[in-house]
């Protein structure tokens, strides 16, 4: 296990039903991915979501629309 300081952020996502869009719900800190979601599920366990995800933030890549 990475020392406390190593943690690196993962920005939270989910779904309340398979019909709707994904949508993004905040973000954790964590260690290890397997910390991240534990942490995501017991802080954002106030709804019954059909699908939730985490990804690392550094893996999230901004796509942006010609101007």
């Amino acid at each position: 296990m990475r020392a406390e300081r190593d943690h690196e952020y993962y920005q939270v996502f989910a779904r309340r039903k398979a019909e709707e869009p994904l949508q993004h719900i905040g973000t954790v800190g964590a260690s290890e991915p397997d910390d991240a979601e534990v942490f995501a599920y017991k802080l954002y366990d106030q709804w019954r979501w059909t699908e939730l995800f985490v990804a690392p933030s550094a893996a999230i890549l901004q796509v942006r629309r010609p101007e």
